[in-house]
Order: structure tokens, then C-alpha cells, then sequence
């Protein structure tokens, strides 16, 4: 058996008490990230960049001939220059992005369409192989993907061509003659009213009460109450039950191509007892307090600009009064958080159309 270690020696004390007078002293260590190497595993089969052989049924010690490096021939065709410097890296990112290459563009094109209208112009964007769906308009993507690469690969430039079209200004509402000849309007002749996805509702919730935090930058937080964008607030992939998953956000743990858009009872539900919503329309009826005059109706002409970017109707001003009469307290906040909110749970709010 080791004798038991004095706990109280002189020397170890003193060693204690300079290790603690030192510790202050110590630098931050240097920050780490992963890296990659522009060489071969030194000391490995391969140890610089080089042309190498087949793994025959990717096994390391069955090898085949040595291929030469190129791009697959399937991509480039048979008449491609040989890469003779470097891993070839910058030769794939050269095609992808290259004018010769329409597939990069179509794809971006599509992607973009789909966020507009809510249908891609190919029905599968992740797939525009022998097995996707072929393109309801072809010449349409075509001339959009070639405007697309001579504008610079601008995606500005893109939304603007697509949001300044007719197609996508048409309104969606059309006579019944006009819906019987296209009900799953094909040839787009009318728009079809799409809701927004998860973080646009809760950012503009916000936005309306005039509190939105718009700063740049930072890390993300947790704290699904927060005045930033929906931007900065993390993902808790063990949390199904929040308000983004409840409106259909993307699914964290795999690639979505495309959002499922549901209509549910609980997201009604949602809107009108969560305490978020409930916040928001006491911090919208406070805006429309102090931003306008004491008229009622104009306090009403205003929560319809706010919210809906136009003038309110005369029936729409009517039923405000009803709805602020109802509640024997027009005057107060609390009837007009009552009104605010159920502004908040119109589709007009939610929807583009």
C-alpha cells in the first residue's frame, strides 16, 4: 500500500501558489478550423497530386489502370484537354459555371421560379435527369437561364425579370370560364396565392409592430422571442412542436427541394391564443396609436396600409367601427389589439396574392 500524499506540503503549497499566480498569463489558444491540402496523404499510396489508378471494386490493394485526370465524359464529352496541374478542383468549378454548362443555370433558374410562383417550371428541382419531369415550359427556362448567364449570373437581375413580368402581377382571382379552361393553370393565367413560409410570417409580425431588429451579422440565438429575424434564430432539431414546424419549415434533418404547405386547425389555433401573436398585435394597436391621429378611421386606414401595402375599402372601414364598437371600448388599447390581431390572422397577411 503507497503511503497517503501530504496534501499540506510546504513545496507542494508553494508550487500550487505559483502555478495560480501564472495561469493569468497563459495566451488564448490560436483558434482552430478544419482544412483541406492541396496534395496527396504524405506517405500514402499517393502522396502528391497524380493521376491514379482504378480501385477495382473500391478495394485499396486491387488496382486497375491508371486514369488520366478529367472531367466525367458523360459532362464534358470525349473532347476535353487533359488536366496536367492541380487536382482538377478548379477545372469542375470552371464547368459548372461555364456558358457551355446550361445545366447550372437551368437548375438556378428553376429555383428562383419556384420561390416566386411556387411551382418550378420542372416540377423537380433537385432532378433534371432522364427521370425528372420535363419542363412546362421549356423555351421559357431556356430563355431565362440565357438571360441569366448574360446578365453576369446576376440573381437580382433575375427577380427582377420575374416579379416586373405579367405573370407573376396577374391577380388570382379570374373568371369561372377562364379557371374551367386551366384549372391547374398550366399557362399561367393567373397567379396562385402562396403563403408565405415560416420565418416570412413571424418577421412580419413583427415588422408591423415597427420592432424588427434588421441588424446584420452576429450569432444565433435560441430564443424563439427575439426582435431579429427569423435568420438568426437556431434550429432545435429535437423541437417538432414550434411555430416554424407547425408552418411547415424545412425538415433540419435532410435536403428539401421544396416545403410541404399544409392547412391545418392547429395553426389557427396557433394565431389566435399563442402568446407571440398576442404580443405582437398589443405592439401593433400601440403603433397605430402613436403613429395615427385620433380619428378611428383613420387609425384604420393606416393598420391597412401597414399591414396589406394598400387603401382600405369603405366596407373594410365599416367593419372595423362594428368590430371597435362591439368590444364598449373603442377608445382603449385593449380593443384595438383585438382589432390588430385579427388583421394578423387574415390570409391577405399570409398569403402573396
Amino acid at each position: 500500500m503507497s503511503p497517503p500524499v501530504a496534501t499540506n506540503h510546504p513545496e507542494r503549497l508553494w508550487l500550487m501558489k505559483e502555478r495560480d499566480a501564472l495561469q493569468p498569463e497563459i495566451p488564448a489558444p490560436y483558434p482552430a478550423l478544419m482544412t483541406v491540402q492541396e496534395y496527396g496523404v504524405p506517405g500514402g499510396l499517393f502522396p502528391n497530386i497524380q493521376d491514379v489508378p482504378i480501385h477495382i471494386r473500391g478495394s485499396y490493394t486491387r488496382l486497375g489502370p491508371v486514369v488520366p485526370r478529367r472531367m466525367p465524359k458523360f459532362f464534358a464529352g470525349e473532347s476535353q484537354p487533359p488536366i496536367t496541374q492541380g487536382s482538377g478542383r478548379r477545372e469542375l468549378a470552371a464547368w459548372v459555371a461555364s456558358k457551355e454548362n446550361p445545366l447550372t443555370a437551368r437548375v438556378i433558374v428553376n429555383r428562383v421560379w419556384q420561390w416566386h410562383f411556387g411551382e418550378g417550371l420542372v416540377h423537380t428541382p433537385n432532378n433534371f435527369g432522364l427521370l425528372s419531369e420535363p419542363p412546362a415550359h421549356p423555351a421559357l427556362l431556356d430563355w431565362l437561364a440565357t438571360q441569366f448567364v448574360e446578365d453576369g449570373w446576376s440573381l437580382k437581375k433575375l427577380h427582377r425579370r420575374i416579379m416586373l413580368s405579367s405573370a407573376y402581377q396577374r391577380a388570382s382571382t379570374i373568371p369561372r370560364a377562364q379557371a374551367a379552361r386551366d384549372p391547374d393553370n398550366h399557362w399561367l393565367g393567373r397567379f396562385t396565392a402562396r403563403r408565405l413560409e415560416a420565418e416570412a410570417i413571424r418577421d412580419a409580425m413583427i415588422f408591423v409592430s415597427g420592432r424588427l431588429d434588421l441588424a446584420p451579422g452576429g450569432p444565433a440565438g435560441t430564443n424563439v422571442n427575439t426582435l431579429r429575424r427569423s435568420l438568426y434564430v437556431q434550429t432545435a432539431r429535437w423541437d417538432r412542436s414550434n411555430f416554424a414546424t407547425l408552418f411547415d419549415a424545412a425538415n433540419p434533418d435532410a435536403s428539401v427541394e421544396k416545403r410541404t404547405v399544409s392547412t391545418v386547425a392547429p395553426q389557427a389555433l396557433l394565431l389566435l391564443n399563442n402568446d407571440f401573436v398576442q404580443v405582437q398585435a398589443a405592439e401593433l394597436a400601440k403603433r397605430l396609436f402613436s403613429e395615427a391621429s385620433g380619428d378611428e378611421a383613420a387609425r384604420i386606414r393606416w393598420a391597412y396600409q401597414l399591414l396589406f401595402a394598400r387603401p382600405a375599402r369603405t366596407e373594410e372601414i365599416a367593419i372595423g367601427h362594428q368590430l371597435l364598437a362591439k368590444s364598449n371600448r373603442s377608445g382603449d388599447e385593449a380593443a384595438w389589439r383585438d382589432f390588430a390581431h385579427v388583421l394578423l390572422c387574415s390570409n391577405e397577411f399570409i398569403y402573396v396574392d
